[in-house]
């Protein structure tokens, strides 16, 4: 997935159908996978008390992260008391009280039989298939958790007759962040996201173009709607989020978490190197990498190790703030799984224990999300452990590179961080053609299996780009552990030195490094050690398996009196005390980190997940539970819950329940009829011995019947019917659940034939590592493996052939013949607007979740609704259509905000309150959030505010065109456009200008219109200050200031957009300088031919032409704007639609800036540059005839005057170019002005001015004649209410005096008649409808009937 490409919208759908309560409902599917979630690493910072809540900012001040073994984040933070609502103890919040359900484990895997299969010819033993079918449940001795709860004091009060007091104690110790010597900048307050106590009265010019009333709350305390039932929670701190990184599942777990940025950002790393960066504000990925892809060279110095054979474990993360710079050390350590070449000599394998990469994290500030990323600047591998690694700055500000061999000493080297160079313009892609599997060529494998030269490396192992990380020679300083091998390492800098505390199986050490020199403060016998952590400069905390342990260090003299450090003498010792040996019991995760309290999250007795606080030397250790997940028996035991769904088409959804059972549902109905869904009468006949997961979709490539394919959680593999959901064959084949399925399209030239007739034909067996690619060749199958190493079969004798390294692969590879098979490719799935989150999770709000790709799902349906109905199946999809919108309208909007809109969408639109809850993608990334009231979508950031908003106005605007709902959809977008800041209050974050104007670049045009419809109102609510504070930022980031190789860039494009759209609306704040920086860049786009944001460049021109003509050539811009709109050349039509953008732009310049443009275009016509742009010029003004007539009439004389010119017979190869486009003009303009008139015997032209005069043009010649045309020519006037009769026509006169008027029978000017006339009231109208209404009719020679709206008159003349 990709959320730059299209706006991606994550909808979960609940899992229970009995409840009625929705948020409940939605806060009971996290909860419970939250609950059943293995924890591997919790985090937690700042204060979890509610009363240091600050509503009104942009981060909450404290929280806790848990990271879970399938690569999954969970955000716990403090409960922000909603809008005019009110938190109740947990006694009084009502809940169902109907029999409990097992949440964690609860569906216990059973393996099931396997009805008919044949022996594998791939033998596996019988143990592991024995040892398979045991779980970890069933071995173990059964784990008691005590709950710390006061249950003496609770039981006290029952026997008294009283209700059982609740443990209600706030707990506002804070943590201490992670400390290095160089401190974090402050955050400047936010401009996008700022809330509406920051902002002026807002603007009501939308409100007022459109005629419609402002929407307020109802009442100052915003009572919730009635449809939403809101949900208190009893405790300080609730569950907001659940975040699904790029890469998740087995393989991904979070090896550890840092939080930086002043608590806005959460550095992620996971064991498979992958490292990323979240907003703690919303949970949205804001930069990710992945370590194996970037490859640097080491140092110099560093000896560069071929590590591609091994298999890294990335299990270490440090952040360092080093001026204002920020880096972030990664380490791994080698996987046991891991292979050792035995060319590998011992020397170089003990070289090869650990890998570290550094990166710079780039936040300049706030403003730009894009701004924000990782860098790699170093990477090498060394000899040491790769926890014992580290930097630090010297108190001369230089930087120390410092490692812990594995032997127990510390190792130190100078590091410089040496500056960016500029970048190139170079791609370094690696692409893998995909040959045609109905092909495959019959290679020997082993052919090429021969000695190679350097040139047949793998591809990119000598292209890897350098560093920016110099290293000094190290220094070996001395042992700290004696004899031992290190297990463990903490450093903490202060005041320029080192203090470090490291441990092996029994021993404790701590020492002390500064300037060079080291020295061990004390030894100590400690066993069982598994994690420590500083929490001052003088104390740290010892976690063991069932307790913890605070200690604090002392200086002392040789009399063991306490010395003060300052004055401490070299003579002194250092001396530990143990303050407090504090019990944690049976926990999953600690965070030891905070010098106050400790965090310990673990499961209930009734399988919930909860989050407990001890404090550390206070009153009592006894645990106070922070947050507790809603109990599974406080909720009825569904019918069945939703394990996994495959969408085949929008009507056709596939479920796979907790029952074994296939069942079939639709997206209206698992929107808006969940009951419906639940009990759908096509289900699968026979059920799995356990919850489904893993479904694909296959075809026969014979019979072209669909099948499915998915696993059961025992490790079964099933094949169904896609019709009728029929279990064709079920087979017990792995020890895990099904993680993907391949379908090979040739069978008969395929060495894999899979499931052929329902038989089971080969089991491979499997590997330590993961495997990452599969190469088909002939009867040869080649598995590699994320350890690097490849094994060879022949499948059609079923034997293994070799195993083999990487670079043999490579080079057999090159031979060709082979095949390359994506494992994550999925067969004949369709290509559809729904989609399932990729990777293997299996828990419950992930399996309940689809996504909708609302850009190709709107676009789809404004086709369909602006078709035409011929026949009964048009007339259904259109109102399938319609039903389709308004089922996703409902997931999108937050009914409870205002009483009068809730009321227009149930009324006028249909729409009835979903359960939906809707979260957010990011850079692959999936974000669901806790769904608790109608404020909470509004309130956690910028960019979840406007994609929310923009995703509501594009779906009001596909319903917008069924003209019965136009009104109530209008409406409807005006409130959530303009008055979501009075309605949500003072926690409501404003849209994201970044983010709209991003999707402006890449959405369709239905979004870009409802894009730049939010955006123009989020830039009239910006203050001055705001606005001048945008503008001073990204101005500096405008294309025209940039190097050539980066004004292309998006960042530059978004800076012209924010920039030169502000400009247009609010011109007056910014420099002349600024102005013309805009100006400059607009044009730089704009004669660009292959610009890739030109069409950004037309709209600035048609939106701000008044400002930039006075910094730029404006005709010049308004030439090339006719080119462009009259283009009909084939490269002239592209993705951006050029033309169309250059048409609407003339059309705009035209009605704002008439005097130029006219100049413009009488200019171009008589003394045109070029042939072809005077017939783009015509083109033009036969346009603006049809599109603008309003905008001529008061130049029609001037201009007929230059299109007459133009046939000039004295210019005959302009006169012919241009002849057909001329007389083209003319017609339309007779056809639309009544003050124009032709006569085509004669040839003559008569125009009428707005001073009265009448021109009379002969286009046989191009004179200009006084007076009109043929042999009478009449005039109207309303005002005066006359009609003039002139004749015109030859004489013998005019022979000798060209252009002379005949005589009238008057003397002078006089008309040869006049009449008057008197139709009353009628007369009455505006030029408009002049152009409408009143007509000439000539019935005969001198006879001509005159209509004026509905009054009709003859006269003779």
């Amino acid at each position: 997935m990709n959320s730059s490409s299209s706006l991606l919208l994550p909808l979960t759908f609940p899992k229970y159908s009995e409840t009625k309560k929705s948020n409940e409902l939605y806060t009971q599917l996290l909860d419970t996978s939250c609950s059943r979630a293995q924890p591997s690493v919790l985090k937690s910072w700042g204060p979890l008390s509610s009363s240091s809540l600050d509503v009104g900012g942009n981060v909450r001040h404290g929280g806790v992260i848990i990271g879970t073994q399938d690569g999954t984040l969970y955000l716990l933070s403090q409960n922000t008391p909603s809008f005019g609502e009110t938190q109740l103890p947990e006694s009084q919040v009502s809940r169902p009280t109907s029999p409990p359900r097992l949440l964690h484990d609860s569906r216990t895997p059973s393996r099931s039989s396997t009805p008919s299969a044949n022996s594998p010819p791939f033998n596996i033993s019988q143990r592991s298939r024995v040892v398979s079918s045991v779980t970890t449940e069933q071995v173990e001795a059964p784990k008691n958790y005590v709950d710390f709860d006061d249950e003496p004091d609770k039981l006290k009060d029952m026997l008294k007759g009283r209700q059982p007091r609740e443990s209600r104690e706030k707990y506002a110790s804070p943590s201490e962040p992670d400390k290095f010597h160089g401190h974090e900048r402050s955050p400047t307050p936010s401009l996008l996201g700022s809330s509406s106590q920051k902002r002026k009265e807002v603007p009501r010019s939308l409100l007022s173009a459109t005629h419609s009333p402002a929407f307020t709350a109802t009442s100052p305390s915003y009572p919730p709607s009635p449809h939403d039932h809101t949900f208190d929670f009893p405790y300080d701190i609730g569950l907001w989020y659940h975040v699904i990184p790029p890469q998740s599942g087995p393989g991904h777990t979070v090896t550890s978490i840092r939080v930086i940025g002043d608590k806005q950002f959460l550095v992620v790393l996971q064991e498979a190197g992958n490292l990323s960066v979240f907003s703690l504000q919303d949970g949205s990925c804001l930069a990710t990498t992945n370590e194996p892809i970037v490859t640097l060279q080491p140092p110099i110095g560093i000896e560069d190790k071929d590590a591609s054979h091994a298999l890294w474990l990335w299990n270490h993360l440090e952040v360092y703030h080093i001026g204002e710079s920020t880096i972030i050390l990664t380490s791994a350590a080698v996987s046991p799984n891991s292979p050792s070449p035995a060319s590998m000599d011992r020397e170089d394998n003990r070289a090869l224990r650990s890998r570290l990469s550094i990166f710079e994290f780039h936040s300049n500030d706030h403003l730009s999300p894009l701004e924000i990323g990782l860098e790699k600047v170093g990477q090498w591998c060394y000899g040491g452990t790769c926890f014992g690694v580290g930097l630090h700055q010297e108190s001369d500000k230089t930087l120390t590179f410092f490692t812990v061999t594995t032997d127990g000493r510390f190792v130190v080297r100078g590091l410089q961080l040496l500056p960016r160079v500029a970048p190139q313009m170079e791609n370094h892609q690696l692409e893998k053609d995909t040959v045609n599997l109905s092909s495959i060529p019959l290679p020997n494998p082993f052919k090429a299996l021969k000695s190679h030269s350097a040139e047949h490396l793998p591809p990119g192992h000598s292209t890897r780009k350098p560093g920016r990380v110099a290293l000094d020679d190290e220094r070996d300083l001395g042992e700290i552990l004696a004899g031992a091998s290190p297990l463990g390492f903490r450093a903490r800098s202060t005041a320029g030195k080192i203090l470090g505390l490291s441990w092996s199986e029994g021993q404790l050490t701590a020492f002390e490094y500064e300037i060079g020199y080291l020295r061990v403060l004390y030894t100590d016998h400690v066993v069982g050690i598994q994690d420590l952590q500083w929490t001052t400069d003088t104390s740290y905390t010892v976690l063991f398996e069932d307790q913890a342990a605070s200690y604090n260090f002392n200086i002392v003299d040789p009399n063991n009196d306490e010395v003060v450090a300052s004055a401490a003498p070299e003579w002194t010792t250092i001396v530990k005390h143990l303050r407090q040996s504090i019990p944690i019991g049976q926990h999953d995760a600690v965070d030891i980190s905070s010098a106050t309290q400790i965090m310990v999250t673990s499961l209930s007795k009734k399988g919930s997940r909860k989050l407990t606080a001890i404090e550390i030397a206070g009153v009592s250790n006894a645990p106070r539970v922070l947050w507790k997940a809603r109990s599974s028996k406080s909720w009825p035991t569904p019918k069945a819950e939703i394990t996994s769904l495959l969408p085949l088409e929008l009507d056709l959804i596939v479920q796979g329940y907790a029952d074994g059972r296939l069942r079939q549902s639709s997206l209206m109905q698992m929107i808006g009829e969940p009951d419906k869904a639940t009990r759908s009468d096509k289900a699968s006949d026979s059920p799995l011995n356990g919850f489904v997961t893993g479904l694909h979709l296959v075809q026969n490539s014979r019979t072209k019947e669909r099948f499915i394919i998915g696993g059961g959680d025992d490790g079964s593999v099933a094949l169904w019917t896609a019709d009728q959901f029929k279990l064709c064959a079920r087979w017990t084949l792995f020890t895990t659940c099904l993680s993907s399925v391949i379908q090979i399209q040739d069978q008969q030239t395929s060495p894999l034939r899979g499931f052929d007739g329902f038989q089971f034909l080969y089991l491979i067996p499997g590997s330590a590592a993961p495997l990452c690619r599969i190469c088909l060749g002939a009867n040869n199958l080649l598995l590699v493996y994320a350890n690097n190493r490849a094994r060879l079969w022949d499948v059609q004798t079923q034997e293994f052939w070799r195993s083999m390294t990487l670079e043999k692969v490579e080079e057999l590879l090159e031979q060709g013949g082979w095949t390359d098979i994506a494992l994550d490719a999925r067969a004949s799935l369709p290509n559809i607007a729904l989609k399932t989150i990729p990777g293997q999770i299996h828990s419950s709000d992930v399996a309940s979740t689809l996504i909708l790709d609302l850009d190709r799902f709107t676009t789809e349906s404004v086709v369909v609704a602006k078709s035409i109905s011929t026949n009964r199946d048009q007339t259904r999809a259109i109102l399938l259509t319609l039903e389709r919108l308004r089922s996703v309208l409902s997931v999108l909007l937050t009914p409870g905000l205002n009483n009068d809109i809730d009321t227009i969408c149930s009324a006028k639109l249909g729409i009835r309150p979903s359960r939906v809850s809707v979260g957010l993608v990011s850079h692959s990334a999936v974000t669901l959030y806790n769904k608790r009231n109608a404020q909470d979508p509004w309130c956690l950031s910028g960019d979840v505010s406007a994609a929310r908003a923009l995703s509501i106005a594009v779906v009001l605007g596909a319903l917008g065109l069924f003209e019965e709902f136009m009104e109530g959809a209008n409406t409807v977008m005006i409130f959530y456009a303009t008055s979501l800041a009075s309605a949500v209050g003072p926690a409501y974050q404003s849209p994201s200008l970044v983010y709209l104007a991003r999707r402006w670049f890449d959405g369709s045009n239905e979004i870009r219109r409802s894009a730049r419809v939010l955006f123009d109102y989020a830039i009239a609510c910006l203050s001055d200050e705001e606005s001048n504070e945008i503008a001073e930022h990204w101005q500096h980031h405008l294309p025209c200031l940039q190097p050539t190789a980066d004004r292309e860039s998006i960042h530059a494009a978004l800076a012209l957009f924010l920039c030169g759209y502000l400009a247009s609306e609010k011109y007056s704040l910014l420099s002349t300088s600024a102005l013309t920086d805009i100006s400059k860049s607009i044009a730089l786009y704009f004669h660009d031919e292959q610009s890739l944001h030109r069409v950004l460049a037309i709209d600035l021109c048609s939106r701000g032409f008044h400002i930039w003509q006075h910094y730029i050539d404006a005709m010049e811009i308004l030439r090339a704007l006719f080119t462009l709109a009259t283009s009909s050349r084939k490269e002239s039509i592209n993705i951006q639609n050029v033309g169309h953008q250059a048409r609407l732009a003339v059309l705009q310049i035209a009605s704002s800036n008439t005097a130029l443009f006219m100049t413009t275009l009488g200019l171009d016509i008589l003394t045109p540059p070029t042939l072809e742009h005077r017939k783009a010029v015509l083109q033009i003004v036969a346009f603006l005839i049809r599109k603008r007539p309003l905008v001529l009439r008061p130049h029609i004389p001037r201009l007929m005057e230059a299109v007459v010119k133009s046939l000039d017979p004295n210019l005959t190869t302009y006169r012919e170019a241009v002849f057909d486009a001329a007389t083209e003009i003319i017609g339309h303009v007779v056809k639309t002005f009544p003050t124009v008139d032709f006569h085509t015997a004669t040839q003559r032209l008569a125009v009428g001015s707005n001073d009265g005069a009448v021109v009379m043009y002969d286009l046989k010649t191009a004179i200009r004649l006084f007076s009109p045309d043929g042999r009478r020519l009449l005039t109207l006037s309303l005002d005066e209410s006359v009609v003039l009769v002139w004749k015109v026509g030859s004489s013998f006169t005019s022979f000798f005096n060209p252009g002379a008027p005949p005589r009238q029978g008057h003397n002078g000017s006089q008309p040869f008649k006049t009449i008057s006339f008197n139709v009353g009231a009628v007369a009455n109208m505006d030029v408009q409808e002049t152009m409408e209404v009143v007509r000439f009719d000539w019935v005969a020679d001198r006879s001509v009937k005159i209509k004026i709206r509905d009054s009709i008159m003859t006269f003779s003349t």
